[in-house]
């Protein structure tokens, strides 16, 4: 019952393309299971749709002259210098992820996940966003807003929390990398899509209460399809349901390998089991509390090194240097889109690290040239910014898209890939849900401050996310690579990297467990923290 990993060489069919090499390998059946997980995968997804829809439709909407009519009542609604305050405007976009992160927080989410299950959640996530959808859509002032969009954001947190998690249990170890990032992928698929029908829809008279409403239909299907689709095997032991466990794995994995991976999946709970119940303690001590460290870092840096200053406000940096911003913010979140697709492909041929060093060296630069240029060629006055200079404003149209790029491929899938299987199963929910609370939490920062930066500082207020993108590069540096390791087996790695032995808060070792199965010279295991070196395909 021992599960063994073999060594594979850098050049060797695998090293070059883990898709290809292990299709090629696969009998016809192994095939059709793997295309049946990757549907579930794309299928729960949804729920990462549902969260790109409302991040990617509010920013135009909030510039919308309609809606500031309609909800805002601004006396000069219909004229162009027209614009809702920077504090309400902020609060309007950053309510939602107060919304979210209440519900990331483990005392709620730990219900959802732990006690309902991650296919229920879906469901109920799907059910309240629809909810809050229909709110915001019927709004008639700000207050009424306010709540639509705290709904909604209470769904996305329940979502964005259990949408990696359920897709990381049930993808096999070689694909789970690229499967999970299909989050990511959904997320800013629809970003993209929102934008395509605010420039579509904005025109109208009441085109921005339709923009809101079209994510109910996707929240409708994902509810409906969630009956078909199987719980998380994971969940399932944890419930001590293991043959229901095991049924789930015989549907998306060849009989050996799923009779061995359930088999590991009870290990890693009897020895959760052994050392008592979850308990508040067990997240702030040991090993878990280093993990959580990690998992918080990461989703706190994906938000604060910038991303969302041009998701949300887009428009608004656009509009300052006097270009057409329905426009440029719709080609935006489509260079986002594009740029997110290569990551199903580079987060297992290159590995998490790698991923994530390129992306944070990539947007830090582009933060930089625009804060250098907003503090020498812009002029602000009564809270406007003037450009100087066309080459300047065109430099940093540019920047933005370059810094898009860069996080699109990076660390906009690879830390919810990260933290989805770093952590151990006992404590695995509270965990998810802390990172996923401490992203939303970036989130909330950066949508309060960006309108009131903006207004300030200009466009050198990007000289914050270049110093955040500076410890992100440090960060990623540090880290060790996860690719190809299977979740029960993730102590070795990071314990490696700790520099430290199994200690009395460390519950879940694996001690009869080897990473590979080949030893170094002096008797240890050769499993070490920076395994990008080598590429691993498990075997039983």
């Amino acid at each position: 019952g021992i599960l063994r990993r073999a060594s594979v060489p850098r050049g060797s069919l695998v090293s070059r393309s883990p898709f290809a090499a292990s299709f090629q390998a696969m009998s016809r059946m192994a095939r059709a299971q793997h295309v049946q997980v990757a549907c579930i995968c794309i299928f729960s997804a949804i729920g990462s749709f549902l969260f790109g829809l409302d991040m990617g439709y509010i920013g135009p909407i909030i510039e919308d002259s309609k809606f500031k009519r309609d909800v805002a009542h601004l006396v000069d609604w219909n004229e162009s210098g027209s614009e809702i305050d920077s504090v309400t405007s902020g609060f309007i976009v950053s309510v939602f992820a107060l919304g979210c992160m209440f519900s990331a927080f483990p005392l709620v989410s730990g219900f959802f996940l732990d006690t309902l299950g991650r296919k229920v959640s879906l469901m109920i996530g799907s059910l309240i966003f629809m909810v809050g959808s229909i709110v915001q859509a019927a709004s008639s002032s700000v207050a009424v807003m306010l709540v639509g969009r705290f709904i909604s954001g209470c769904s996305i947190g329940v979502l964005s929390t259990v949408v990696p998690l359920y897709q990381s249990e049930l993808a096999p170890p070689h694909l789970r990398g690229g499967l999970t990032s299909l989050h990511q992928v959904m997320v800013v698929f629809g970003v993209a899509i929102a934008s395509f029908a605010d420039a579509l829809l904005l025109p109208l008279d009441d085109g921005w209460r339709l923009a809101i409403l079209i994510p109910v239909v996707p929240g409708l299907v994902l509810f409906v399809g969630m009956f078909f689709l199987p719980r998380s095997p994971r969940w399932l032991v944890q419930r001590g349901r293991q043959e229901a466990a095991l049924g789930v794995l015989r549907s998306i994995r060849d009989e050996e390998g799923a009779r061995s991976e359930v088999q590991e999946i009870i290990l890693d709970q009897e020895r959760s089991e052994a050392s008592g119940g979850m308990r508040w303690a067990d997240l702030f001590s040991g090993r878990v509390v280093r993990l959580l460290t990690v998992g918080v870092m990461l989703q706190l840096l994906q938000q604060v090194t910038g991303i969302n200053m041009f998701v949300s406000f887009g428009p608004r940096i656009f509009q300052s240097l006097g270009l057409d911003a329905s426009s440029l913010q719709t080609l935006l979140m489509a260079a986002l889109f594009v740029a997110t697709l290569p990551a199903l492909y580079f987060i297992e041929r290159f590995g998490r690290k790698t991923l994530l060093i390129c992306g944070a060296v990539g947007m830090l630069l582009p933060s930089v040239i625009m804060a250098i240029l907003g503090m020498i060629f812009m002029r602000q006055e009564d809270g406007k910014i003037e450009v100087l200079s066309n080459a300047a404003g065109s430099a940093i149209v540019a920047s933005v898209f370059f810094f898009v790029v860069n996080f699109a491929y990076s660390w906009g899938p690879t830390t919810w890939v990260y933290c989805a299987e770093i952590f151990p199963l006992k404590v695995r929910g509270h965990c998810v849900g802390l990172t996923t609370m401490a992203e939303w939490t970036g989130v909330f920062i950066i949508n309060q401050l960006t309108p009131m930066m903006l207004s300030s500082m200009g466009f050198g207020a990007f000289i914050i996310p270049a110093a955040f993108n500076l410890v992100a590069v440090l960060f990623a540096c540090w880290l060790p690579e996860t690719k190809g390791v299977l979740l029960e087996h993730m102590d070795q790695i990071f314990d490696a990297r700790f520099g430290k032995q199994q200690g009395a808060g460390d519950f879940g070792s694996k001690s009869d467990v080897r990473c590979p199965s080949s030893q170094k010279a002096d008797g240890s295991p050769a499993c070490n923290a920076d395994s990008s070196d080598q590429t691993s395909v498990s075997s039983v």
